[in-house]
């Protein structure tokens, strides 16, 4: 029984240690001033990794391939998307698209999962120069965006506006709309 308990309590010491744990940092407009590269992006897919090096864009393909892992509880996935650069408001990126990878619960990135292919958005990237184990597939030419703050705003394109938390103190966090040009001048 001592042997059990004192396993258990080890095994729920390590699952604390790495999962992400962060209080919110702030709105966009605050955390903008440290991202090195904020874009207007739209989302042209979601692509689904596999440690074995494999990519792909249909998911139910994807889910076959980690069936075929012979239930390796170690077997590494990981999902990224590809996004167009639309426009680069603030930093330097040479290529037109970027992979920005999804989080692997113990990094404190943000979820990729929600953005909507086709959809256009606002992003305050960073590469996280990971110095130990990546997702599969990822390079340090890739980015990705921050959990513990607002990262990303809904761009509406038929008013000109962003819709996120752009604004306000952590006890007030509110979603707005906001005027993109507006947003631009602040960040810039």
């Amino acid at each position: 029984m001592k042997k059990t308990s004192v396993i258990l309590i080890m095994l729920l010491i390590s699952i604390k240690v790495t999962a992400c744990s962060c209080e919110w940092g702030g709105n966009f407009l605050r955390i903008a001033n440290n991202s090195k590269l904020i874009i207007k992006g739209k989302i042209i897919e979601h692509i689904y990794h596999t440690e074995n090096g494999k990519r792909f864009t249909d998911y139910d393909e994807y889910f076959a391939e980690t069936l075929n892992n012979k239930f390796d509880p170690y077997y590494g996935t990981g999902e990224s998307i590809k996004v167009e650069i639309i426009e680069i408001i603030r930093g330097k990126e040479e290529r037109k698209f970027i992979e920005i990878f999804d989080t692997d619960g113990a990094d404190c990135r943000a979820s990729i999962r929600e953005f909507k292919t086709g959809k256009i958005y606002i992003f305050a990237t960073y590469k996280p120069h990971r110095t130990g184990t990546k997702l599969p597939n990822e390079s340090d030419n890739d980015y990705a965006i921050g959990s513990c703050y607002e990262s990303t705003l809904e761009y509406l394109p038929k008013t000109n506006e962003v819709f996120g938390m752009i604004k306000g103190k952590s006890y007030r966090r509110k979603s707005r709309k906001y005027c993109y040009e507006k947003l631009k001048r602040k960040i810039t």
